[in-house]
Parts: structure tokens; C-alpha cells; sequence
């Protein structure tokens, strides 16, 4: 670090102590404040508490994110709050009430961790725009945590991608820390890693942000900085005041926020149609789950039409006995046992449990104890789990050879 870097660190650190009975003076802030604001194309803010720079992005509805364009991605209104849960809930929600979140940070966790980079975006009438607050200086996180808090409300839905785990607790021990607020003022919060999960890591495997945003929207980033560099950036700024790198870091932040719109109204989009809007079976199947856990039996069967008809008979050995379940609750029985006797020729997990459900079946709802034993019998050669499974199976196989002797 030069002389100079040092001076101005102890000059700001001095003046922030007021000696007592005197009014404290605010210092002008250093002149390499003004270069980074002029090199990001940002705005200088200067407060008692510090002084942070403000840039300002705007995309209109004509942007296009990969295949999609801003403005159908902000035409959803009325967004069903359950599209983003697992459980049902009522009420609503519309993409104007929220604020997409995310931060760049000085490391991946522990106390000494700074946000030094903290995006906003808001959907305005004529399209997103997105704030970003940067601090120059670890000193002047204060005054940026002041203002921020000025971009929530109880009236607002903070939106964030695995905030829950990571945005958030840093923003809120910071906020401590600095003495600004014991908590972040919303609504709500939505964080879209849980409910992207629940939907496509079937199908994506890999649900970071950069491979959802290629897989569901075809947008893949040109020259992007990958997250592990970017605190260095920030180091060689502090440091020895290079730039070079720092928009990248920028416009990182802006695309995770601009990718967050699009990704909050994909899954509304789910939501509201009840999964029209999907074609993969594996997403398919993973909503049938969530309704599935709602007790939704009606809208798993929906979701089974479609699943046949794209692959009829064809689907995977667990979606077919996950579904035949299903059937079984609906008390769908002919259903329930086509697609057991159809996975119970196989030798797989899925093929021991059509063979059960199909000895129950024949055993108590046809009083058929040899077929039913006959099924059991195929369980017991195929059990793929240990000495209690094979327990069961044999004092099911003991009881129906004694019920059909007796007959």
C-alpha cells in the first residue's frame, strides 16, 4: 500500500472522531474516490458516515436475455405466492412489489466478510433498472449501509439467489456491526435457488445461476469474471488502485439481477399455468412433486396425462411408480396396476415395490392369495434392501402359502 493510501485511511478514520463539545467537519472525500466513480460511470455519494458510488443501469423492455425478451418477462401480474413454495399459501404477488438482491463480497463467509458491492434492481414502467452500491474504501461501508436500507419496506419482496444463506446473514451482520439497523426491512423474502431446485435439478443437475440462466433462457455470458476472482479485483483496487477488472465485477452483479427477473417469472409462469408452460418430463415430474406434497392428488394426475403423452409408457421406472401411487390414493386401481405389472418384470428398486403393491393388491382387494404370492415370491428374489425388508416378505409369503393351503 503507497504512503498516500495510508494517509487518506488515517485521515478519514480521524475525522469520523468528534472531539468533545466540537461539531464534527466533514472532510471532502479523496480525489481516487471521484477516479472510481468516473472509471464505473457511477455517481459519487458523499454522507457524514462515508461516501460510496452509485451506478445506475437501465434495461428496456426491447432487451433480450438469451431467447427472451424484458418486456414478456415483466408482463406476469398476479403471481401465485405458492409458484415459489413448497406448501401451498394464498395470496398473490406482482414483480413490481420486488427488489432483486445480490452482492459481491471480500470472501464466502465468517465476520470479517464486506459486502463491497450490493445491486438492486426494481422493475419501473418502461423496464428494470438496476442500482449498484460500491464502496470505496472498507470506512465507508456505513454510509452505503445507510442508504441501502432506503431500497426496502414492508410493502417489498426482496428477491435473491441462495440469499437465504449467504446475502442475507452478511447483510444483516454488517448492518450490526456498523450500528445501521438489527434487521433488513421487507415484506417478504423469496430466494429462487430453493424453488429452481424443486423444478429443474432433475433435468439440470447443476442449478448455478450461470448454467440456468444457459439451459432455460440459451443466454450464455461472453468474458465473464468467474466469482472466485472477484474479490481479488476488489484487493487490487484497495491496494494499488487498479481498475482494469472492476467493471467486469459490475456488470457480473448487473446479469446475476437481470437473470433474477427472468428466473422469477419463468417459475411464475410455472405456477400460474400449473405447468403448461413446461415440455420436459423431468420438470414435469418435478412439479407433480410439489403438488404431490400439497396432498394436490388431482393436479399430479393432470401432470401424469402430460408426462404420458409425451413419452407414453415410456417414462422413467420411478416417475411411473411414483405416479402409480398416486393412482392407488385416487383409488384408481386398474390404473395403479397396469403400471405395476408393467415395472414389475424389471429388477430394480422401482420393480420390488410394483411387486408389493401387486401382492397387496391381489391379496386383499382380489382375494387372490396364490397370484398374491407369486408376487411376493418375485419381491423376495429381487429385495434390493437388507434383513427387515426380507422379514416381511417372508412372513407375507408364510401367511398367503397357509391361506392357500386352507382353501
Amino acid at each position: 500500500m503507497s504512503n498516500d493510501n495510508f494517509k487518506d485511511r488515517l485521515n478519514r478514520f480521524q475525522s469520523s472522531i468528534a472531539p468533545s463539545g466540537k461539531k464534527k467537519v466533514q472532510k471532502a472525500p479523496p480525489e481516487r474516490y471521484q477516479r472510481l466513480a468516473a472509471a464505473m460511470g457511477g455517481e459519487l455519494i458523499d454522507r457524514q458516515a462515508g461516501s460510496y458510488v452509485l451506478i445506475r443501469r437501465f434495461y428496456s423492455h426491447d432487451y433480450r436475455h438469451g431467447s427472451l425478451r424484458l418486456r414478456d418477462a415483466a408482463g406476469v401480474t398476479d403471481i401465485p405466492v405458492s409458484a415459489y413454495t413448497l406448501l401451498a399459501e394464498e395470496g398473490t404477488l406482482d414483480l413490481s412489489s420486488m427488489v432483486f438482491l445480490d452482492t459481491e463480497t471480500t470472501g464466502l463467509g465468517g465476520s470479517g466478510v464486506v459486502a463491497f458491492l450490493i445491486g438492486c434492481g426494481s422493475l419501473r414502467p418502461d423496464g428494470l433498472e438496476v442500482r449498484q452500491y460500491l464502496i470505496p474504501d472498507y470506512a465507508d461501508e456505513c454510509a452505503m449501509l445507510e442508504d441501502l436500507l432506503e431500497e426496502f419496506g414492508q410493502d417489498m419482496v426482496a428477491v435473491s439467489y441462495n440469499g437465504a444463506a449467504f446475502d442475507l446473514p452478511i447483510l444483516k451482520d454488517r448492518m450490526i456491526i456498523n450500528r445501521v439497523a438489527g434487521e433488513i426491512e421487507f415484506g417478504r423474502h423469496l430466494d429462487l435457488l430453493h424453488a429452481t431446485r424443486r423444478l429443474f435439478k432433475r433435468r439440470l443437475k447443476d442449478c448455478t445461476l450461470g448454467n440456468i440462466e444457459q439451459r432455460l433462457f440459451d443466454f450464455k455470458r461472453t468474458d465473464d469474471i468467474p466469482g472466485y476472482l472477484v474479490p481479488s479485483v476488489y484487493f487490487d483496487w484497495l491496494s494499488e488502485e487498479q481498475l482494469d477488472l472492476m467493471p467486469g465485477v459490475l456488470e457480473h452483479n448487473r446479469l446475476d439481477i437481470v437473470s433474477l427477473l427472468f428466473l422469477a417469472s419463468h417459475i411464475a409462469r410455472v405456477g400460474e399455468s400449473c405447468g403448461e408452460v413446461l415440455d420436459q418430463v423431468d420438470d414435469l415430474h418435478s412439479l407433480s412433486r410439489v403438488y404431490g406434497r400439497r396432498k394436490q392428488k388431482g393436479l399430479v394426475q393432470d401432470i401424469y396425462e402430460r408426462i404420458d403423452g409425451i413419452e407414453p409408457g415410456r417414462a422413467a421406472d420411478d416417475i411411473l411408480l411414483y405416479h402409480s401411487m398416486n393412482f392407488k390414493r385416487l383409488k384408481a386401481a386398474d390404473r395403479a396396476v397396469a403400471i405395476w405389472r408393467q415395472l414389475a418384470e424389471g429388477a430394480g428398486r422401482e420393480a420390488y415395490w410394483a411387486n408389493i403393491e401387486l401382492a397387496k393388491h391381489y391379496e386383499h382387494a382380489e382375494k387372490d392369495p396364490a397370484r398374491a404370492r407369486g408376487f411376493a415370491v418375485r419381491a423376495a428374489e429381487i429385495c434390493p434392501y437388507g434383513n427387515s425388508h426380507r422379514k416381511q416378505l417372508t412372513h407375507r409369503i408364510n401367511r398367503l402359502t397357509a391361506g392357500i393351503n386352507r382353501d
